[in-house]
């Protein structure tokens, strides 16, 4: 980790009040939490966290109201703690239990009539703090994990570098990530998620990015993006994010490339496998061998496997090229590559071969998954395990048929569609021609697959976040191992 610098509540009151969201502060000390104008002078917080269990030393608690628990009522125990929190103004049954509490002189309150609004104003005010910072920004409806990953570590070759962690990619979790960099690093790269049109401006604007990279756009979240249009949209506001010294690293084979090159105000670096002023050739891998991208006359092996995940790297190494990296630091830092769980890893399981894939799902990413299947190396059969694509709005049940089609015509040989959202799959996958199970758990699945799979053939397991199909490796350990 970073050494991080400690962001001065004095200051930050200050920010809160200029943008009309402070609603008072409390002040720990002997008499316990009382109102005060504005914090002491050498009060401060470095980082942030939205669970109170998970608190760092210096760490500010975001205590917000959820869908299943509302932070507010683990504040008092925050600052009886040491640690400072920003939160709303009280509007619970009774008392408000924070006046008066015990707390240290080291801790205190801010209120804020928007809690949400003021972490960003906060994390707004700590990223112009890091003036030398260099930011990678990293969006696209497939490969913006892994292109971060591999963003990561080429980085790493070149200078102190953090990225966001998890699923820290969203409204919360980009501000969050801010106000974590500390002072003594060269590089951030900040991976920006989106539902909707306007999200990624929002993001962009908080990270202020000196390098874009925009993946792909492909069908996803069209329950809020409402078209393939519409995500094209909402992933060009990257552009408008770059200053014009910056550079935006766009993918040419990618629906919406022409409209993107157009909206961009700084210099373009295009790559591709078939378009674009950098192309890329993969090459899969052998059973002891890794695959091999080659990039502008240059071999690099791609620690994942996937033609797709070739693509992601060819857009990390060009990306790294514009924040300032050249290719030995590159190659000295993919050395070092560790990539996010359940993100294309290779597992073994009762002798079987294991793509977990897992963490998240939609058309595009499912589709290049079954081709990676097919590509992995071992003469077992492919059988794809899918769960159900969220947020795909009114089309769901036949967007699934269609992707059960395209992971049939990919190559893979059986297919179990797990859950009864899933069940779109399995008949896409049959009318196909291929042979389908369906299963309505994951236990049900596991149970199936011990006695359908043999040792050598290769599964795929993957579906969207909500469908949990993480859930499945440890019953195939079990059923299989």
């Amino acid at each position: 980790m970073s050494a991080q610098i400690g962001m001065n509540l004095a200051a930050a009151t200050a920010e809160l009040a200029r943008a009309g969201l402070l609603g008072g502060v409390l002040q720990g000390g002997d008499a316990g939490l009382a109102a005060v104008a504005q914090p002491s002078p050498d009060a401060c917080f470095t980082g942030a966290s939205l669970d109170s269990r998970r608190l760092g030393p210096g760490q500010m608690f975001v205590a917000l109201r959820g869908d299943n628990v509302d932070g507010r009522l683990y504040a008092a125990g925050a600052v009886a703690a040491g640690h400072w929190v920003l939160t709303r103004a009280w509007d619970g049954l009774g008392a408000d239990p924070l006046p008066g509490a015990p707390a240290p002189a080291t801790a205190g309150v801010l209120l804020a009539t928007d809690p949400d609004a003021a972490l960003a104003v906060l994390a707004s005010a700590h990223r112009a703090g890091l003036a030398r910072l260099r930011v990678v920004g990293v969006t696209g409806t497939n490969g913006k994990t892994t292109t971060k990953d591999f963003l990561r570590a080429a980085l790493s070759g070149a200078g102190t570098v953090e990225a966001t962690t998890g699923n820290l990619n969203n409204r919360l979790g980009v501000p969050l990530t801010l106000l974590g960099l500390g002072g003594d690093l060269a590089y951030a790269v900040i991976e920006m998620g989106a539902s909707a049109v306007g999200d990624i401006a929002r993001l962009a604007a908080l990270a202020r990015p000196h390098v874009g990279v925009i993946t792909n756009a492909s069908p996803a979240h069209l329950a809020e993006f409402g078209s393939l249009d519409g995500i094209i949209q909402g992933k060009g506001e990257m552009l408008d994010a770059l200053p014009p010294d910056g550079t935006a690293v766009l993918n040419a084979d990618s629906p919406g490339y022409d409209r993107w090159l157009a909206r961009a105000r700084c210099r373009v670096v295009s790559v591709g496998k078939d378009a674009g002023d950098h192309r890329w050739t993969w090459r899969s891998g052998g059973p002891d061998e890794p695959s091999e991208l080659v990039l502008d006359g240059r071999s690099w092996e791609v620690p994942l496997p996937g033609e797709h995940n070739g693509a992601n790297l060819a857009a990390a190494i060009l990306a790294a090229r514009a924040a300032g990296a050249d290719d030995e630091a590159i190659a000295r830092g993919l050395s070092g590559f560790r990539g996010s769980p359940h993100r294309a890893v290779l597992l073994k399981i009762g002798g079987r071969t294991v793509l977990d894939d897992s963490y998240n799902a939609n058309p595009g990413s499912m589709a290049a998954a079954a081709r990676a299947l097919v590509a992995l190396p071992g003469g077992g059969r492919s059988v794809a395990v899918l769960g159900k694509m969220a947020e795909l709005g009114p089309d769901a049940e036949d967007i699934h048929r269609q992707t059960g089609m395209r992971v049939r015509e990919a190559g893979v040989e059986m297919l179990v569609a797990v859950g009864e959202n899933a069940r779109g799959l399995r008949e896409g996958f049959d009318a196909a021609g291929g042979v389908g199970h369906y299963c309505a758990s994951v236990e049900e699945a596991a149970v199936l697959l011990a006695e359908i799979t043999a040792p050598g053939d290769r599964l795929l397991v993957k579906g969207s976040r909500s469908a949990g199909m993480e859930r499945l490796l440890g019953l195939l350990e079990a059923s299989c191992g």
